[in-house]
This record gives structure tokens, sequence and C-alpha cells, in this order.
């Protein structure tokens, strides 16, 4: 008994070791150069089923340990950017080899990239980019936009359109979501929100026509997100760009990073001064029995614009897969309107008054964002990420509009009482801020799901106090019509849920279903009026792809959307820079909600792709522009919701590199607009159809050290419930050379070679038609020069490893 004892204590012993014990793996990973790699991925995988066991990135000096690795049998893939994979076979972990030295690890770069080719591949990645539901446009070479600001950035990107005021579109929608590094912020609010943004601040630009669930469902045309430059390359590195411009313009812009195995430091500030001239016609025509009122009104004026922007943050890598980030960003804008208006009157071709109005109309904002964020990278078989997001923004803004007029009859005689003035000043506060949690999680090789929630808390406020001129008093006092004071507060809450599947190597598709209550409450003070809206929604969403890189991948999404007005689409209250043109807004507009089919084919060769895609969109509640007039023939214009708009299109983007040192990029889109409502007591509907097409050329000689760039397009009018209105968007030009191994460069650009940018709209209603057109300061030449300093390897811009801006499949993470 005694020995069977020891025998079966003897034999547990030994069975208990070998389930219960666990081994290391370590080695070091180093390129055929005898270079250590910093950030290459390690991945164990159990030979029996090929389980993900564990996974590490390499350290500063190529090292890796992998830990706790169960006894077994085991295989290794070691995959680094720009080298060709390597499989290490036959890891045995056992009890006499509790720890298992993989030595030195060689990898051997990828032999379609022989040094001289790196030098061509590390400008940067290709001009166009996608993935399942978004498409990148990498914008950091674009020379066409060199001195100027994201505006210019964004009117090279196809289908996209950003009129002379800031408005942006795209796929002739204008229900668009603007993001920042993925966020709200104040900077993209306001008058002219794009202008204080540098284009050389700008790294790339993500578009998202159809959003999945993990994105808010805010914006019905889709998502555009600029993401500013932050270098991750190792060591003290920056880069100091200068910009002149005819017409008095400047601007620079001066970024720094310095990073080792525990920290990315960044810092960078742009600034950008411009004068522009300005001219606004408009022909207004009324129909009175056989007798036409004329108005006839040219506007001019100057525009003065300052900005200044500035960002710093840093990524603090407390493990091996844990990071923390924070980062703090923020603007100064001003500009300053002035100029000259002159107004005609006509009654039958014939003059009977006329009056000039001096004008002035400073604007100031100024705004601050902050970011923390923390990323859990999992190791385990059950790869994914945790991100925790908290953002803050605030923004103010004030502006001040000044006029006075005289008035004559037609044969230049005074009128009794023909002096007017008014003067307004407005002062506004935005306040953002919004909580995200986010888990992205792999059920196995083929399958994972993704989770969250959000919770957004915007704060608007707007205050406005204006004078005018008494005629009866000749006396200066309130204008009780315009003054006001409006509140608007915004709570959203929702979680969503996504589920990704490849089923086979051709067939994938991702489901999701986001859930939304929001609380929305517009509150006029002056007149006190209270609004309330309070409402649950759904957004579904789903994508489907089919193909391979032979084949090319055909598509298929859908999703549901909104747009919900803005708080200056709501304010009642008119604003009178133009007595004869007012502009306000209408506290009864609701949200519009979209869904949104998108079927499409994506095909790349090894000099070109090719991207096809058709959609349709149907918008209930459309939110669109609307004019009314008075008896006196006042131009009111205001928003309302159309009862219904249906829109399908076609778009297609090609991409055509005939030689390594010709790259072109050709896009078009054409659709057509179905739009029904009625205003006012009429009945008004309008169809069309709309195209527009954009080209990017760009030659590329002396090994890259000398480029030239054309970048042009055009646009057909667009369909208005109530008339039409075009955009021209002008032609391009850009040349730059590289000296100091590319560290130094000069660039020359000529923006809108043929001076044909402008606006130009058309408003027709039973009695009435008025036709306006806006034009500014667009041919300018550009002289810039920028130095590149610091440590600049192509390895380390490379790196995908630590970055918020995806993970290996291309999707973004941090987006809300």
């Amino acid at each position: 008994m005694k020995i069977s004892f020891y025998s079966l204590l003897l034999f547990l012993t030994i069975v208990s070791s070998n389930i219960f014990a666990q081994g290391k793996i370590k080695g070091q990973v180093f390129t055929n150069n005898n270079e250590p790699v910093e950030f290459a991925n390690i991945r164990l995988f159990s030979i029996p089923d090929s389980t993900v066991i564990a996974g590490a990135y390499t350290e500063v000096n190529g090292s890796f340990l992998l830990e706790n690795i169960p006894i077994g049998d085991y295989y290794s893939a070691v995959t680094y950017f720009g080298f060709d994979e390597l499989i290490i076979s036959d890891i045995k972990v056992s009890n006499q080899h509790e720890t298992v030295d993989l030595k030195r690890i060689i990898l051997n770069i990828i032999q379609s990239q022989e040094l001289d080719e790196i030098v061509v591949v590390g400008e940067g990645p290709s001009i166009m980019e996608s993935s399942i539901d978004k498409r990148t446009y990498n914008v950091d070479q674009d020379m066409t936009s060199m001195g100027g600001d994201a505006a210019d950035i964004l009117n090279n990107i196809p289908s996209i359109e950003v009129d002379n005021e800031g408005n942006i579109s795209l796929r002739g929608s204008g229900g668009v979501r603007i993001l920042i590094d993925g966020r709200e912020s104040a900077m993209t609010s306001g008058d002219d929100p794009l202008a204080g943004i540098p284009a050389s601040a700008i790294e790339r630009v993500e578009i998202v026509t159809n959003p999945s669930a993990r994105y808010s469902p805010e914006g019905t045309a889709g998502i555009i997100n600029i993401v500013l430059k932050k270098t991750k390359m190792r060591g003290f590195n920056g880069n100091i760009s200068l910009t002149a411009a005819t017409g008095n313009l400047y601007n620079g812009s001066v970024n720094f990073n310095y990073r080792n195995e525990k920290v990315n430091v960044f810092a960078n500030y742009g600034f950008r001064y411009s004068e522009n001239l300005r001219r606004n016609y408009s022909k207004r025509y009324t129909f009175i029995g056989d007798d036409t009122q004329f108005l006839d009104q040219d506007n001019g004026g100057d525009n003065l614009r300052r900005s200044h922007t500035a960002s710093l943050g840093a990524d603090f890598f407390l493990k091996a897969n844990h990071t923390l980030g924070v980062s703090v960003s923020g603007s100064d804008r001003n500009r300053k309107g002035w100029g000259l208006h002159s107004n005609n009157l006509y009654w039958n071709d014939n003059l009977v008054e006329y009056w000039n109005r001096d004008v002035e109309d400073p604007r100031g904002r100024n705004s601050i964002d902050i970011n923390t964020n923390y990323k859990w990278d999992f190791t385990d078989e059950k790869a994914g990420s945790l991100m925790l997001t908290a953002t803050g923004s605030i923004g103010n803004n004030r502006s001040y509009s000044f006029f006075k007029e005289h008035h004559y009859d037609g044969m230049g005689t005074p009128l009794v009482n023909g002096y007017r003035f008014q003067e307004q000043d407005r002062e506004g506060e935005t306040q953002r801020y919004s909580f995200n949690a986010d888990l992205t999680r792999a059920i196995n090789d083929k399958m994972k799901y993704e989770t969250g929630l959000e919770v957004r808390i915007n704060r608007m406020r707007d205050d406005n106090l204006a004078t005018i001129f008494d005629t009866v008093t000749s006396t200066v006092i309130e204008d009780l019509n315009t003054t006001n004071r409006l509140v608007h507060d915004e709570d959203f809450y929702s979680a969503y849920g996504i589920f990704a599947h490849d089923v086979t190597k051709l067939f994938k598709y991702q489901i999701g279903l986001r859930l939304e209550q929001a609380f929305v409450s517009p509150q006029f003070i002056t007149s006190n009026q209270n609004f309330s809206f309070q409402y649950f929604k759904v957004y579904p969403s789903v994508h489907l792809a089919f193909g391979d890189d032979d084949m090319g991948t055909f598509f298929l999404s859908y999703s549901r959307r909104v747009s919900r007005p803005r708080h200056w689409q709501m304010n009642p209250f008119p604003r009178v820079d133009d007595p004869q043109n007012i502009r306000k807004g209408n506290p009864g507009l609701q949200p519009e909600f979209i869904n949104s089919i998108e079927l499409g084919y994506e095909k790349m060769w090894e000099n070109g792709s090719i991207a096809t895609t058709g959609y349709f969109r149907h918008t209930e509640n459309k939110i669109q522009r609307l004019t009314e007039f008075t008896p006196d023939g006042v131009s009111i214009s205001t928003f309302d919701n159309i009862n219904q708009a249906f829109d399908y299109g076609l778009e297609i983007i090609g991409t055509y590199n005939p030689f390594p040192w010709w790259r072109n990029m050709l896009s078009f889109n054409a659709y057509e607009s179905r739009l029904k409502t009625t205003f006012n007591g009429e009945d008004l509907s309008n169809k069309g159809i709309t195209w527009d097409m954009k080209i990017n050329t760009t030659f590329s000689f002396f090994n890259g050290r000398t480029n030239v760039q054309f970048n042009g397009g055009y646009s057909s009018p667009r369909h208005t419930v109530q008339g039409v209105s075009r955009w021209n968007p002008g032609f391009d030009f850009g040349v730059t050379q590289s000296f100091l191994d590319k560290n130094l460069i000069f660039g020359i650009r000529v923006s809108d070679v043929f001076d044909q940018q402008g606006y130009y709209s058309e408003v027709y209603t039973q009695n009435r038609e008025q036709e306006t057109q806006y034009k500014w300061t667009s041919r300018r030449l550009h002289f810039t020069v920028t130095y590149k300093f610091g440590n600049l390897k192509l390895k380390e811009d490379q790196q995908k490893r630590r970055g918020f801006e995806g993970g290996d499949d291309g999707e973004m993470m941090y987006l809300g």
C-alpha cells in the first residue's frame, strides 16, 4: 500500500508539472543589413490548429519576450512593413527547455523595394487608399495646395466642394460631418471654418460616404476627417515651411517631434495672413402685371484674415501594448471686412432710386480642444483593443457689423429720411464634450466584434445686440426685431455593436446597429420661446464585400443617418448684412434622415486602380435653403424641411501611373436630384442631373527631386427646389525642387490659373427671379520653402504599431 501511494503521488506530480508548466520564448530581430528592428510583430501559433497563442512587438534593440507559454509545439510568424514575412517552425516548449532562445532572426527586404525605390516610396503612400468603409486621400505631397488652407486641400479631392463661405458638400449634399483627428472640434465651427487650418499641417483626408454603426450618425452625406501631421520617426525631427504669395498672402508652419521607446512628443504652429478682394453681383426682377421692377446690386470690398493654429501633445508608451495620449490644440482667427455697395432700383428701365452703402464687418473666433485617450492592445488569442477617449472643445466668437446708407432719387436728389444706419454686435460660445469607450475583439481568425458607448454634450450660446437710426426721432435706438439671445443645448447618449465575418477568402460582411437617445432644447430668451425635441432612433448599417486582389472587389453597403439643424439655422431673428437680402433661421426646423445605399467595384493593378460606386439616397425632411420675398421686394433667405428628396448617381475614381515618374488621378461624379415641397402655400418641385469631374496629374523627375503637378476640374449647375446653383472649381499648377537629400524643398504654385473660381445661383418664384454671382481673389502666385531636419529614417515612417491612425485592417479605430 505504501509503495502504491508513493507511486501514485509521483505520477500525479509528473502529470501536473506537464499540465501547468509554462515557458518563455525570446529572440532578437535584425534586418539583413544588421540593424535591429523596432516594432516588428511576433505571433506564436499552436501546431495542431494554428490558434494564436501569444504576440508581441520588438523593443528598440529588436528584442522580444513571450511569457506564460504552455508546454507544446508551435510555429511563429515575424512581420514588419517593407520586409518579407518570416516563418519559424519546430518551436518546442518543454520541461527541459522552459526558455526557448530563437537568437538572431534576420528579415529580408521585399525584393520589389530596392534602395532606389525606397527613396520614392518614402515620400508617402499612394494618393488614394480604400478599405471596407472608407477612402483615404494622402495629401501631404499635394503641390497645388502649397500655401493654402484646408479648403484648398478639400477642393482637390473627388466629389468634395467648398464654396466661398466655407460651406462643404460631398457628392452634392451639404450634410457633412467635419472632424479633426477623428473628433468634433470648435475649430470647424463659425464663419469660414477651414480658413484657420494651413494645408501644410494636414497629412491626409479620410472620406466615409456610408459610415458603419461605429460612427456617430450625424451627417447625412457622410464624414470628412482631416488628420493633422504627427510623425512617428525616432529621435528629434521637424520641419519649417514658409509661403509668400501675390495679393499679400503669407503663411508659415513649424512642426516638431521627439520620440523614443517611452514617449512621443509632438508640437506644431501655423500662421496665416491674407488680403482678399471680393465682388458680389445681384440682379432681381419683380413682375407686377405688365410692369417690371429691377434691382441691380454691385457689392465690392476687401477682406483681411489672420489666423494662428497650434497643438501640443504626447503619447506615453506605458507598457508593450498600453498607450496613453494627451493633446491640446487651439486656434485664433480674425477677419476684417469692409466695402462699398452700390444699389440701383429701376421701374420699366427707368432709374427711380439709388443708394450707396458703407459696410464694416470685423469678426473674430478662438477655440481650444483638449483630448485624452488610452489604448490597450490585446495580445492574447483574441486579439483586439480597448480605447477610452475624453474630449473637450470650447470656442468663442464675436462679430461686429456696421453699415450706413444714403438714398437718392433717379435725378440724384437726396430723399427725405433717406439716411439708414444699423449696427450689430454678436457674441457666441460653443462647448462640446464627448466620452467614448470602444472595444474590438476577435472571436477567431475569421470573426470579430466591436462595441462601444458614447456620450456627447453640446452647449451653444448666441447673443445679438442691434441698433438702428430712427428717422422719426433722428436718434439711434435698439432694433427690437433683430436683438436676441439664443441658448441651444444638445445631449446624445448612444451604444453600438458591430459583427464582422470573413466567410471565405472572397466574401466578408460587416453588420452593425447603433441606438441613440437625443435631447435637443433650443431656447429663444428674448422672445421667451422654448422648444424641446426628444427622440430615440435606431441606425443600422450593413457592408458586404466579395472579391480578391486578382478579380477586384464588389461591395454593397447600407446606412441610415441624421443631420440635425444647427443653432444658427433655427434662430428666427434676422441677420441684416444687407437690408435687401436678409438671412434668418427657422425655429420649427426638424432633423433630416437619410437612407443611403451604395453598390460598387474596386480593382487595383500594378500601375493603376479604378473605383466605381453607384449610390441612391432617400432623404426625409431634407433641410434646404429657401428664399421668400416681401411685398416691397426684400429677399429673405431661410431654411425649411422639404417633403422629399431622392438622389441617385454614379461616381468613378481612377488612378493610372503609366511610368514611375508619371501619376494621374481622374474622378467623375454625376447624380440626379428629385425635389418636392410646399413653401408659403406654393407647390415647388425640381429635378435635374448634376455632374462634376476633377483631374490630378503629377510628373516626377531626377529621382523624385523635381515634381510638377496639375490639378483642375469642372462642375455643372446644381438643382435646388427653387432654381440652380453652380460652383466653378478652377485650375491649379505647382512645381517643387528639392535639395540636400530632399530635406530642402522650394515650390512655386499658381492657384486658379484662368481666374475662374466663383459661385453662381438662380432663384425663381411665382413673380420674381434673382441671379447672384460671387467672385473673390483666387488667382495668386505662391512661393514656398520647406526644410526638414532631424533623424529622417524611412523605417520609422512606416511604423503602424503605436499610433491611433488605424489597425492592421486599415480601419480607423478612434472615430466616434
